[in-house]
């Protein structure tokens, strides 16, 4: 008996111990700052601005709007390359400072230099901010004419490449070892997206959505097939590609490039590694199908190869299709040597 209770004794007193043990750790835990920032809030494309009512109205603000409506490149129809909040810096809290894209933009006398800085995570998971500080509305002004490319850029491809890490993390695996067996790289593609034709060196793989489509292609080819690699070459070169492998549904029709529609060609780098961007619009030759493009060519010298990423949007029934593209570029932007 007297055991006994002397175990009952020892085990009260242990567990009072551990009882004890666990509130200190919890007030110490509580006493140190948190780390945690929660994830953020908001669609790619979204845009919050922070500026004051009075800043807003006079000419700079004026100015900084029409920056703001600068339009997504390459579509059909015109849509505003962001969606943008505007608040003024008292209403900047509780969940606004955790919005996916905060622009902040402010006029200070005091400080001599105008400048743009810019932060990533700085109270959320995933967010991305640029703060324009300047001392004078015409200096606000100045620094917005100068540094809106680069700002548009930074919010534009921090939205491409959060979309693409969470592709990496859990893609479609049939397309994913598809496109490593064939290819020496590798293609992240989500959820619902299909092998729908291959030959040879050509993949064709496409997601529908809502009675449209989203289609990615593949080709790797001879740079002898080009006697030089230029925009106007490339332009070519892609449509003999899409005569031959994509036809309509129509018997004879075939996808191609608009012509009435300019393309947009410029550098870009992504994977280490220069490409030439083309955007534009395809139609199907014979049929009355068609919506914007974005294919990447990268010059592989060492290997004599030329490698052709292509993306396409059909979605006649969503006269929103900017958020189409961006996951079409988001994806093939996962591209990633083997």
């Amino acid at each position: 008996m007297k055991n006994y209770i002397n175990n009952v004794s020892t085990r009260l007193l242990l567990l009072a111990i551990v009882v004890v043990s666990t509130v200190i750790i919890i007030a110490a835990c509580a006493d140190k700052p948190s780390n945690y920032k929660p994830l953020a809030i908001g669609s790619p494309g979204e845009l919050l601005v922070v500026i004051e009512d009075d800043v807003w109205l006079d000419e700079s603000g004026r100015f900084l709007k029409t920056l703001l409506d600068d339009e997504y490149p390459a579509l059909p129809q015109a849509e505003l390359l962001f969606k943008k909040t505007r608040i003024s810096y008292n209403e900047f809290e509780r969940h606004f400072r955790t919005y996916r894209n905060v622009l902040l933009v402010s006029i200070r006398p005091k400080e001599k230099y105008s400048r743009v800085e810019y932060r990533r995570q700085e109270w959320a998971r995933n967010q991305s901010c640029a703060e324009v500080i300047a001392s004078s509305s015409e200096a606000l002004k100045e620094v917005l004419s100068l540094k809106w490319p680069t700002i548009k850029g930074y919010f534009f491809n921090a939205d491409i490449k959060d979309m693409a890490k969470s592709y990496v993390k859990e893609p479609q695996p049939e397309v994913l070892t598809h496109i490593q067996k064939l290819y020496p790289f590798s293609l992240y593609l989500p959820e619902g997206f299909q092998l729908k034709k291959t030959e040879g060196q050509f993949s064709w793989i496409d997601s529908h959505r809502m009675g449209g489509q989203l289609g990615i292609m593949v080709y790797r080819c001879s740079l002898d097939s080009l006697d030089e690699v230029n925009a106007h070459s490339l332009l070519n070169f892609r449509n003999d590609v899409l005569r031959r492998q994509v036809p309509g549904d129509v018997k004879g029709s075939f996808m191609s490039t608009e012509e009435l529609f300019p393309v947009a060609v410029k550098k870009t780098k992504f994977a280490e590694r220069q490409w030439t961007e083309l955007r534009g619009l395809w139609k199907v030759q014979g049929d009355f199908m068609g919506g914007p493009f974005i294919d990447y060519f990268y010059e592989d010298k060492a290997n004599n190869e030329l490698l052709m990423l292509s993306g396409y949007v059909y979605a006649p029934a969503k006269p929103r299709k900017a958020i189409y593209m961006r996951e079409i570029e988001a994806v093939l932007k996962t591209f990633e040597v083997n």
